[in-house]
């Protein structure tokens, strides 16, 4: 295929969104299951701050995997 063609194809709106929900179901997943295995951290939390905490870890997951620090 060349540069060419490759530049010309089209996507719809909704091939887009279908694209984006592949994506984003297995990463909210794993995002979920890491932050529900890493909750240690969560019990010095109240309120907010733990709801941001918890989200912040299945969001940042892959650099919370890599880096191997906690959010608090």
């Amino acid at each position: 295929m060349s540069t060419t063609k490759l530049t010309e194809y089209r996507v719809s709106i909704r091939q887009l969104i279908i694209v984006a929900f592949v994506l984003a179901v297995p990463y909210g997943i794993v995002g979920l299951i890491w932050a529900l295995a890493h909750t240690d951290h969560l019990a010095a939390l109240h309120g907010i701050d733990k709801v941001f905490s918890f989200l912040g870890e299945i969001i940042a997951w892959p650099a919370l995997l890599i880096s191997d620090v906690t959010l608090v």
